[in-house]
């Protein structure tokens, strides 16, 4: 990790030191960023500042006050309540919603303020290892050119409305609002055209004989493109309106005020030709627009929106089964870019863009999907040719000299195949072959890899890459749902319930702990889940206490969420915000075999003991560690796991276990909780060895949260 201006690098990053890419020097990297015209900071997983360049100040110069920026959290920063701040009406508002877009950090670009008037626009990524990398580009240049161009459409003489495809005002210039001035029609965006002349009309701001022509221009507005309409007014002047169409829907108006025209007729071919070259300007600006809309702004390329418009048509031409979709990643690229910059790195793109190009047939399809990732359709050929091609495409890859920030470059793709299958969506060909595409990153890279469910390697990616879809969507769409199942002593009194998830998918069909739980370890989701069931967790224990129940809800977090100090800060603000919440709120430990940092788990066990908080280790009996976790973490009872439960009236092993457990739990004076209790038989046992609290399908069956608290 480079360093410069007064933040330093941080201590955790034990590669941060030495020399970067091509040997590279920490000073000589610092220099290039300093050198680039963009803001660029970095946040650790903790949202600690790490590093910044000296753009980043110039930006921000409140922020140079506060000396040593190293170690602020990015709250601390965004909250300073001068600069940029003082351009916005609510402030809190404005701080919560950079919060929001700081914790997305999903690339996507949005504006900010700053205190001399400019804009900037702001790109934040999040790494694999949590990390959040931001960029803040001075865009003032744009924006006050964007500000020139509304002032000059506003200065145009003549009147512009311009509609969408329902007949709405999405824009009008101030000549136009002049012209309809006397009409006291309101000319609001929103409202159709044709409610706007129906209330002008009303108003008698037309001619009585003007019936026809107004009819005409609801018509001409309606299609677009019919002839223009003059349109006589009550105070003796005239309109001369003309509507013609967008590539993209709707329409644009031009409306000129003929009053002098027709006093002096032999003006009118000037102010016909005039409207003619401001038609044709607008219609100009109307391509320009819709060509962006359809392209990638750095490389030129087809972006997503227009790859998956080709996709769609190839499917409705009855092309299926003979064309092809590729997914190429640059491999290493992120690397590559934090070496360079990203000046130089959006260069190399660009030259990646026309390399590919030149490498595909002329009705090939290329385009750019994502920060390093292009798209390809290839049409007429078998799979031999079509990965002849891919094979050949990696091999010139690897033989062109690429150049960036001053140094050669060798680069290799990864790149994934899929054949369009009839019923295919654009979505699902593309979902396809990025998988295929993962699979050949995950097996080292620079390789082509074909879509094939009998491949095992592509069938447990594709699950993978599912499960992330659904994951994804239960977090953004709030489709988890906590079940509770009631814990209960000898004499089957409630004592308090566990918080048990359910993933819920767009059908309404629901998923249990164990389906989506081991692929959101893997794919390092289940911090977010935990934080989720904490806040969730926290509003129930809130509810029993307001109920005046002696009841508590008891949470499962994982070792790693608990390690993690960030979560430790927002447990602790949540409890301290949340006064008695420790009488109804217990936390069970879980997945204890992977734990790594046993002494930092034990440290924040006893700061949550000391707030009052109980704390239970989980699964006890499953697994080779339990005692091992036992010793090391300091807790208040253990829950043995229903597997040891299960066989406990076959197997002496297990009856051995719960009798041990007995025993600990009664000299060390924990409490100990026997999960999976289902048959009486069962629970008649577990008294005879002095189990005393229980839980069960036996005594309860998991419902939802909502019922406990109707």
């Amino acid at each position: 990790m480079v360093r410069t201006g007064r933040t330093n690098r941080s201590g955790s990053d034990p590669q941060a030191a030495g020399t970067g890419a091509d040997g590279i020097g920490d000073g000589a990297i610092a220099g290039l960023l300093d050198a680039t015209r963009d803001g660029f900071a970095v946040f650790d997983d903790q949202d600690r500042l790490v590093f910044h360049n000296r753009r980043f100040i110039e930006l921000f110069p409140f922020l140079e006050p506060l000396g040593d920026l190293q170690g602020l959290t990015f709250f601390a920063l965004a909250s300073v309540p001068d600069g940029e701040m003082s351009r916005v009406a609510n402030r809190d508002g404005y701080v919560a919603e950079r919060l929001r877009h700081h914790a997305d950090a999903d690339g996507e670009p949005f504006l900010i303020p700053l205190e001399d008037g400019g804009w900037v626009q702001v790109r934040e990524n999040r790494t694999p290892e949590l990390w959040t990398v931001a960029t803040w580009s001075d865009v003032s240049r744009l924006k006050a050119s964007e500000a020139r161009l509304h002032e000059a459409i506003d200065g145009i003489a003549a009147g512009l409305v311009l509609l969408d495809a329902e007949e709405r005002i999405v824009q009008t210039n101030s000549g136009l609002r002049q012209m309809l001035a006397g009409s006291n029609a309101a000319l609001e965006p929103g409202r159709r055209l044709s409610d706007v002349l129906d209330e002008a009309s009303a108003n008698g701001f037309f001619a009585h004989q003007a019936g026809g022509a107004v009819g005409a221009l609801r018509r001409a507005a309606a299609k677009s493109g019919e002839r223009p309409v003059e349109i006589p007014l009550r105070d003796g002047g005239w309109i001369l309106a003309s509507h013609n169409p967008l590539p993209g829907g709707g329409s644009v108006g031009i409306w000129t005020d003929l009053t002098a025209q027709k006093k002096r007729e032999a003006e009118l071919v000037a102010v016909r030709e005039q409207l003619r070259q401001h038609t044709e300007a607008l219609a100009d600006f109307a391509r320009l627009i819709a060509q962006q809309a359809r392209h990638d702004m750095l490389t030129g390329l087809l972006n997503r929106f227009a790859l998956e418009e080709r996709l769609d048509q190839l499917q409705r031409d009855g092309e299926t089964g003979t064309f092809w979709v590729g997914v190429i990643d640059v491999d290493h690229f992120n690397g590559i870019n934090d070496a360079v910059g990203h000046a130089a790195g959006d260069d190399l793109l660009r030259d990646i863009g026309r390399f590919l190009r030149a490498q595909l047939r002329a009705d090939d399809t290329l385009a750019r999907i994502g920060a390093d990732e292009f798209a390809i359709v290839l049409t007429g050929l078998d799979e031999a040719e079509v990965t002849g091609i891919a094979n050949r495409l990696n091999a010139a890859l690897q033989t062109h000299p690429f150049r960036a920030g001053g140094h050669r470059l060798t680069l290799t793709a990864s790149i994934g195949l899929t054949l369009a299958q009839p019923g295919q969506t654009p979505s699902g060909l593309l979902a396809a072959a990025d998988t295929a595409c993962r699979v050949a990153k995950e097996g080292g890279r620079d390789r082509v890899q074909l879509y094939d469910l009998g491949d095992p390697k592509v069938h447990t990616t594709h699950q993978r890459v599912g499960w992330a879809e659904r994951i994804r969507l239960g977090l953004e769409l709030n489709r988890f749902r906590l079940h509770l199942q009631a814990i209960v002593d000898t004499r089957q009194r409630v004592c308090g319930y566990e918080a048990l998830i359910r993933l819920i998918d767009s059908e309404d069909a629901s998923y249990s702990p164990a389906q989506f739980l081991p692929a959101a370890r893997r794919l390092g989701l289940m911090g977010r889940i935990d934080n989720w069931v904490c806040r969730q967790c926290v509003d129930f224990a809130m509810q029993l206490l307001a109920r005046g129940e002696d009841q508590y809800v008891s949470m499962n977090l994982g070792v790693h969420t608990l390690a993690n100090t960030a979560f430790q800060r927002k447990l602790l603000d949540l409890i301290d915000a949340n006064p008695g919440i420790e009488r109804a709120l217990r936390i069970e430990i879980t997945e204890t075999d992977e734990m790594y940092d046993a002494a930092q788990v034990a440290s924040f066990l006893s700061t949550l003991r000391t707030h009052g908080l109980h704390v239970y280790l989980d699964d006890f009996g499953n697994g080779y560690n339990s005692f091992e976790a036992l010793k090391q973490l300091p807790v208040d009872g253990i829950k043995i796991d229903w597997t040891v439960t299960r066989d406990l009236l076959n197997d002496p092993i297990d009856e051995a276990q719960i009798k041990a457990a007995v025993s600990i739990t009664s000299s060390l004076g924990l409490e100990l909780v026997v999960e999976g209790v289902e048959e009486e038989q069962q629970l008649a046992r577990l008294k005879e060895l002095g189990a005393t609290l229980f839980q069960g399908f036996y005594f309860h069956r998991p419902v939802g949260a909502e019922t406990i608290f109707a």
